[in-house]
């Protein structure tokens, strides 16, 4: 299982503080801003415990998204037009459009 943590905070201060503090708990970085941590279930629930408590304090928007892998592995990176071709198609294996 996978969360992905998304921030936008006012300051490089509390951008840093966010990202370090999820490297730490085993995260990497996706984007400049973007971050996944993978484990077991009960690792993803501790994980958001702690960054929920973490950003509650921070003034900023925090987005915790935990998902399966098949979600991420299923992404569109809308810059690489060879990826993105594989990556809709696995998308619209998940997807019932009706």
């Amino acid at each position: 299982m996978l969360v992905m943590l998304a921030y936008d905070l006012p300051t490089q201060r509390l951008q840093n503080l966010m990202r370090k503090e999820f490297e730490r708990l085993g995260g990497y970085r996706v984007q400049l801003s973007i971050y996944l941590f993978k484990g077991e279930p009960h690792e993803v629930a501790r994980v958001i415990k702690y960054m929920r408590r973490l950003a509650a304090r921070l003034p900023g928007d925090v987005r915790l998204l935990p998902m399966e892998e098949s979600v991420w592995e299923g992404h569109i990176v809308a810059t690489a037009l060879e990826q993105n071709q594989d990556s809709l198609r696995k998308l619209l294996e998940l997807v019932e459009v009706w």
